[in-house]
């Protein structure tokens, strides 16, 4: 990515946009932004034709690296 990621409105683009190279289905909502220390944890949902899944990527905030991802399951 290669920009620092100073805010939610930033790392929230961020997190759009590897839903839309990286993960199947429409961009739902994205439910949760918490910042930590040198990151932030973003949840967002996608929805395909029988489903929605939720995902949980981090972000570093300098360099906005995704640093990773999860997809959860809904019986977590």
């Amino acid at each position: 990515m290669s920009e620092d990621v100073p805010d939610q409105e930033t790392a929230s683009e961020l997190a759009k946009e590897y839903a839309d190279n990286e993960c199947v289905g429409q961009l739902g909502d994205i439910t949760d932004i918490e910042e930590r220390d040198a990151e932030w944890q973003i949840e967002f949902e996608t929805h395909t034709l029988s489903d929605t899944h939720t995902h949980r990527i981090r972000i570093t905030k300098f360099a906005g690296n995704v640093i990773s991802y999860d997809r959860l399951s809904r019986f977590e």
